[in-house]
């Protein structure tokens, strides 16, 4: 798939990612671009290393037995610090996870002791329900060092511009950068961070500058690195890169360090 190097790419949305999707095509990567003055095609070659890594982790996917299959479930929480882990309007967020988990384990998933119960599922994630971040009332379930985040995490320079040396302020014991979350056999049941602006919640969403902090960023690669996950849930309100403009379609460089975390 080739896209113009412009924000605007509308007329390419209908051809290039609406109709593809019609026919069973999801989540598109731009792996090149034409240059407006000259005509030609230029190849982004971070763009087609993810793509091969991408058709080759479906591959492998694919002949894995749903016993070995890692999965990871985000738990989304907006807006941060009010008691809104695992909320979304008028849906059971925690129940529907359940039922996700009891059906995994009738496919042949291993998703160890199954809670009885939403509220014992809620308890192994958060320890309360109206748990809050950088508190007791989250369950930690890894300690990631600095030196292991930095020499895993491939963008966690470029982060210190915004947020300075890691570990930072959040997500983090000022020594080790946090990880939230429960295990369950195969299946990981995490707390998403934080955006990390309380004050402007939805800055990260629309600022050119900003970048996620360290804790983010630990998070996910905790998620592919550590975990392995072979794929991801989210679970909550909603995800956030909609949000992005310009972004609802195909993925940037490294410089959009955002995309890169979260896809």
């Amino acid at each position: 798939m080739t896209y113009h190097m412009t924000h605007n790419c509308c007329c390419y949305c209908t051809t290039q990612v609406a109709l593809p999707e019609l026919d069973g095509a999801l989540e598109p990567i731009v792996f090149a671009g034409r240059d407006s003055n000259t005509g030609k095609s230029h190849s982004l070659p971070d763009r087609i290393e993810s793509l091969a890594k991408r058709a080759i982790n479906w591959a492998v996917l694919r002949k894995k037995k749903n016993a070995d299959k890692k999965l990871a479930i985000t738990v989304f929480s907006f807006p941060p610090d009010k008691g809104n882990v695992g909320t979304a309007a008028y849906l059971n967020m925690f129940g529907s996870i359940l039922r996700v988990l009891k059906n995994l384990k009738a496919c042949g998933y291993d998703v160890g002791p199954v809670p009885s119960n939403e509220m014992e599922l809620i308890q192994s994630v958060l320890t309360q329900k109206e748990a809050k971040f950088n508190s007791t009332d989250l369950n930690i379930a890894y300690k990631m060092p600095v030196a292991e985040y930095t020499d895993l995490c491939e963008y966690s320079e470029a982060l210190e511009e915004n947020w300075g040396k890691p570990p930072g302020q959040l997500n983090s014991n000022g020594q080790e950068l946090l990880v939230y979350g429960k295990q369950f056999g195969n299946i990981f049941i995490g707390v998403q961070p934080t955006f990390g602006y309380e004050g402007d919640p939805m800055r990260l969403l629309f600022s050119r500058s900003a970048s996620p902090h360290h804790g983010f960023a630990a998070y996910y690669t905790f998620l592919e690195k550590i975990f392995k996950a072979d794929a991801v849930l989210h679970f909550g309100t909603h995800g956030s890169l909609e949000f992005m403009p310009g972004k609802q379609v195909g993925r940037h460089s490294l410089l959009d360090l955002y995309q890169v975390v979260v896809t």
